[in-house]
C-alpha cells in the first residue's frame, strides 16, 4: 500500500468513527461522511480514489462508497459553447475545466440527495472527453453511474477542491506584485476576476457540505507539468490513441497554472476548513448545511506532500484552531513602499521616545544641582 493511500486510509477511519459518535451524541440522523479529495494534475487523487473505495467496501470494512469527480459535472457542450462566446478572448473559459465550466446545481443536487439518502438510487452522470473531437460532452442519462442507499462514505475529487476566492483588493494586490514570468502576469486582472468571482459559487453551495478533507500537494509547482505530461504518454501507451504533444500538454496546463499561483498557498498554509487569510484567528467551516449540528472536529485535512515522483515527503494534518499568519503580510509581498513608510513611522516614535528621555534627565539634573546649592 502506497503510504499516501495508508495516510488517507487511517484518516477517513478515524473521522469516521468520530463523525458516527458526534452524531450518535448530538441524536442526529445517520448519514454518510463526505471526503473532499483535492490534487493537481497528474498527482493521482483519481487513483487514490479507487483504491480507497476498493478498501474501504472490502474487509474488513464493508461499506458502502460512492467515488466521484468534479469532472462528471462539466457543462453539456452547447453550454460551453455558450459560455466561451461570453468570454471572447479569455483563455480560461474556452474550453472546458475552470471554475464556471461545471453544472453546480446539478453537482449540488447530488451530492445533497446522497447525503441525506433521499432517493434509493442516486444516478451519477457520465462525461466522454473525446466526444466533439476532444471537446467533451456528457453522457444520456442512460449512461450514468447507478447508486444504491444507504451510503458509508462519499469520495469526491476535483483539481480545484478547496480553492476559494479571494477578496477583490487581495486579488488586485497579488496581481500587481505576481513576477513578470508567472502565469498570473500574463493574463489581464479582469480575465482573472472572472473566475475569482465564479469560485464564490463553488464555496457557498458545495464546500458546507465536506466533512474531512484529503489534499495531495505539489512539493514544487512545477511538478505539475511533468505529472500531466506522464499521463499522457501513458494513456497514449496504454490505450492506443493519439493524445496531445509535449508542446500541447504545457498549454493546457498553462491554463491551470494561474488558479494554482493564485489559490494554493490558502490551501497549503491555512487548510480546507480554516479562515485566516486575513489574520482573523482560525475556525471550523460553518456554512449553511451545518446549521443542523455539523461535524468539526480538529484536523480533518490532511495534507500530504509529494515530490516528482509522487513520494510522500510530508504529511500533517492542518488543526483550525491554530492562529494564522496573513498571507498577504508575508516579506516578500510587502512593497517597497510599505516598508518605507514602516521604517519612517518606527524612526519617529523613537526618536519622539528619546527626546522626552533626555528632556525628563535634564529636568531631574537641574533639580539636584538646585537641591546642592540651597544645601551649601
Amino acid at each position: 500500500m502506497l503510504p499516501q493511500t495508508k495516510a488517507s486510509l487511517e484518516h477517513i477511519l478515524e473521522h469516521r468513527k468520530a463523525y458516527l459518535e458526534d452524531r450518535q451524541n448530538k441524536q442526529l440522523p445517520s448519514r454518510p461522511l463526505v471526503v473532499g479529495v483535492s490534487g493537481c494534475q497528474g498527482s493521482g487523487k483519481t487513483t487514490l480514489c479507487d483504491t480507497l473505495s476498493h478498501l474501504l467496501g472490502s474487509e474488513p470494512h464493508n461499506l458502502n462508497v460512492v467515488s466521484f469527480s468534479l469532472d462528471d459535472f462539466y457543462l453539456t457542450r452547447a453550454e460551453q459553447a455558450k459560455l466561451s462566446e461570453a468570454n471572447p478572448g479569455n483563455p480560461l473559459f474556452q474550453y472546458r475545466g475552470q471554475p464556471g465550466s461545471h453544472d453546480v446545481d446539478l453537482l449540488k443536487r447530488t451530492l445533497t440527495h446522497l447525503i441525506q439518502q433521499s432517493e434509493h438510487q442516486v444516478r451519477i452522470p457520465s462525461y466522454d472527453k473525446s466526444l466533439f473531437g476532444g471537446l467533451g460532452d456528457r453522457r444520456p442519462l442512460s449512461d450514468w453511474k447507478p447508486t444504491k442507499a444507504p451510503y458509508d462514505v462519499i469520495l469526491f475529487e476535483g483539481w480545484s477542491q478547496g480553492f476559494k476566492p479571494l477578496l477583490p483588493t487581495e486579488l488586485e494586490r497579488v496581481h500587481r506584485h505576481a513576477t513578470p514570468n508567472s502565469c498570473i502576469a500574463k493574463l489581464p486582472l479582469a480575465y482573472l476576476s472572472q473566475m475569482n468571482t465564479n469560485l464564490e459559487q463553488y464555496e457557498s453551495q458545495l464546500y458546507s457540505m465536506f466533512d474531512i478533507f484529503i489534499h495531495l500537494s505539489p512539493a514544487k509547482l512545477e511538478q505539475v507539468y511533468n505529472w500531466r505530461l506522464q499521463q499522457e504518454h501513458h494513456m497514449k501507451a496504454t490505450r492506443g490513441v493519439q493524445g496531445m504533444s509535449d508542446e500541447d500538454v504545457r498549454a493546457f496546463v498553462d491554463t491551470y497554472m494561474p488558479a494554482y499561483e493564485l489559490y494554493l498557498p490558502r490551501l497549503d498554509k491555512v487548510g480546507f476548513f480554516g479562515q485566516g487569510l486575513h489574520g482573523e484567528p482560525l475556525k471550523p467551516y460553518e456554512g449553511p448545511q451545518r446549521k443542523d449540528g455539523g461535524y468539526s472536529a480538529s484536523g480533518r485535512h490532511l495534507r500530504i506532500v509529494l515530490d516528482q515522483e509522487r513520494r510522500v515527503i510530508d504529511s500533517v494534518h492542518i488543526k483550525e484552531h491554530l492562529q494564522s499568519k496573513s498571507l498577504s503580510s508575508t516579506t516578500n509581498n510587502v512593497s517597497p513602499a510599505y516598508r518605507f513608510s514602516r521604517l519612517l513611522v518606527t524612526c519617529t516614535v523613537f526618536g519622539a521616545l528619546g527626546f522626552l528621555g533626555y528632556t525628563r534627565r535634564q529636568r531631574v539634573t537641574d533639580m539636584f544641582m538646585r537641591l546642592i546649592r540651597g544645601r551649601s
